[in-house]
């Protein structure tokens, strides 16, 4: 029980937020690793396909800044923690993702 615990605080601190909500009530740390393997797994390429088109999708509406750039940022990580598959994202296209879809009173700070 002490060692499972241990390998679950360990998988929870090295894991994006959105990632460690999806596993919060996951009892062990065998199950925890298996639905990231599944998650992860370089077959599944649809799912970075469909997290992909959620990103792009994603748009500021009422959200605060802060809390528009930390949902991004955490689909963004999940993307890059598939990095086995082939990337369709830069930097250079986050930032312009990021801006392009902030409120319509943003626009003079782009």
């Amino acid at each position: 029980e002490a060692c499972n615990n241990m390998v679950i605080a360990w998988i929870m601190n090295n894991v994006s937020d959105t990632i460690a909500r999806s596993i919060l009530y996951v009892k062990t740390a065998a199950d925890i690793w298996s639905q990231l393997d599944k998650r992860f797994a370089i077959a599944n390429g649809s799912r970075k396909y469909n997290l992909n088109k959620q990103t792009y999708a994603l748009k500021q509406e009422d959200q605060s800044i802060s809390e528009y750039y930390t949902k991004l940022k955490g689909d963004w990580e999940d993307l890059e923690s598939m990095s086995d598959l082939p990337c369709i994202t830069t930097n250079a296209e986050d930032v312009t993702q990021f801006l392009a879809c902030l409120h319509k009173q943003m626009y003079e700070h782009r």
